[in-house]
């Protein structure tokens, strides 16, 4: 387990990495939705003070990933289904507008950086290896965001992109040939300034993965209730 002592040669303060830390625990899934955060535990887990623990925590209940309770205590942010689909609909959108712009602006060496991670989502794939798979399609994503010069939506895109992960993650199960496959067509239209079809395909793309954001929701609810029972 991680603790502020294991991070060398950086300064950094003590609400700083509490708030790193309990964050990625959440979009992670390591902190289930809905988990009780017992304060005294958390803080002594971090070996940090309450203090700067708490102050990370009001940040995190700022950004919705994690809530008040009626008797004051915080618990992650539980999962819907209503919310799923509102994040990746208005993601589908956003992103839609960064491919038309990144077209705009692509350059032969951007062809060339793009169609890197392309094939290696696509080898990637062919492995099963699922997490590699993750890891260049963000990437992918990300440099069509910086492509974009689009300031305003990368900056929403970042912010929603914290709570997709967390739904991510809980998806046992993602089509990783359609994905790589999507990812190769979206770059074809994208040079060929066909922003109407990369745009389109874009909005799909985000959206099939809203459909499998959605299972995973409903089988998660469905392991709940049967817990319960």
């Amino acid at each position: 387990m991680r603790t502020q002592r294991d991070i060398p040669l950086m300064r950094v303060s003590a609400k700083d990495f509490a708030y790193t830390e309990v964050k990625q625990r959440i979009i992670n899934c390591n902190f289930k939705p809905g988990q009780q955060i017992v304060e005294e535990e958390l803080s002594n887990e971090l070996e940090i003070s309450r203090t700067p623990l708490r102050e990370a925590l009001q940040r995190l209940e700022l950004e919705e990933l994690v809530v008040r309770q009626p008797n004051g205590r915080l618990k992650v942010a539980p999962v819907s289904v209503k919310e799923v689909k509102e994040l990746f609909l208005v993601r589908s959108m956003l992103e839609g507008i960064v491919v038309s712009e990144a077209a705009d602006n692509i350059t032969d060496q951007d062809i060339k950086n793009l169609s890197y991670l392309v094939r290696m989502v696509k080898e990637t794939s062919v492995e099963g290896n699922h997490e590699d798979v993750s890891n260049f399609g963000t990437q992918f994503h990300t440099y069509l965001y910086n492509l974009s010069q689009n300031k305003t939506v990368v900056k929403i895109l970042f912010q929603l992109n914290d709570h997709i992960t967390r739904y991510r993650r809980l998806a046992h199960f993602i089509d990783t040939k359609k994905t790589s496959d999507e990812h190769e067509v979206i770059l074809d239209f994208i040079i060929k300034k066909d922003k109407k079809n990369a745009e389109l395909t874009m909005k799909n793309h985000v959206l099939d993965s809203m459909n499998q954001a959605v299972q995973a929701v409903i089988q998660y609810e469905e392991t709940l209730q049967i817990e319960s029972n």
